[in-house]
C-alpha cells in the first residue's frame, strides 16, 4: 500500500497533467473545439445518442450537454432526428463532416503528443500505458457513489446481550 506522501505527489502529478493538457486546449482552441465539444463528437463516432444519455456518458448537466450539441448542429457537426420510441426526444448523432473533423483533430492532436514524448521508448510508452489505465480504473472507485447501507448496521437491537 502506498503511503500518504506517495498519495500526495500522485494527486500533485496529476493536477500537473490536467493543467497542462487545459492550457494546450486554451492555446489550440482558435483552431479547435472546446473540450465538451470535442467528447460529445467522440462519443457519437460510434454510436448516436440521446441528449439524456449523452450528459450522462460525459459527466456533465444537461444545458452544458445541450448547449454543446446545439453549437455543434450549428456547425454541421451533429444532426438531430426525432426518436421513433419517444417523439419527444431526438436521436443526436455525428455527421459525415463531423467524423472528419474528429479523425482529422485526433491525428493532429496525437502526432503533437507523439512529437512531446520523441525520447520514450515503446516499452516507457506501454509502462506508463498500463499504470494509467489501473490509475484510472481506481479513481472510477474513488468517484463511484458510496454503497448503500446495510438495514442491519443501522437497526438498533434492543434487549438484547449480544
Amino acid at each position: 500500500m502506498i503511503d500518504r506522501r506517495q498519495a500526495g505527489q500522485l494527486l500533485f502529478e496529476m493536477v500537473e497533467i490536467s493543467r497542462t493538457l487545459h492550457g494546450a486546449a486554451k492555446h489550440g482552441q482558435a483552431q479547435s473545439l472546446t473540450g465538451t465539444k470535442f467528447r460529445v463528437l467522440q462519443q457519437l463516432r460510434n454510436r448516436d445518442a440521446r441528449l439524456g444519455a449523452l450528459a450522462d456518458q460525459l459527466h456533465v448537466s444537461a444545458p452544458v450537454a445541450s448547449r454543446a450539441v446545439d453549437s455543434l448542429e450549428t456547425e454541421g457537426l451533429v444532426g438531430r432526428r426525432a426518436d421513433p420510441e419517444d417523439a419527444r426526444a431526438s436521436i443526436i448523432s455525428v455527421t459525415d463532416r463531423g467524423r472528419a473533423y474528429l479523425t482529422e483533430r485526433e491525428g493532429s492532436v496525437v502526432d503533437m503528443f507523439g512529437q512531446a514524448l520523441a525520447d520514450w521508448s515503446r516499452t516507457d510508452a506501454q509502462q506508463a500505458i498500463v499504470v494509467l489505465q489501473r490509475l484510472n480504473a481506481h479513481l472510477g472507485e474513488v468517484t463511484a457513489p458510496p454503497p448503500p447501507a446495510l438495514a442491519e448496521s443501522t437497526t438498533i437491537h434492543s434487549g438484547s446481550n449480544e
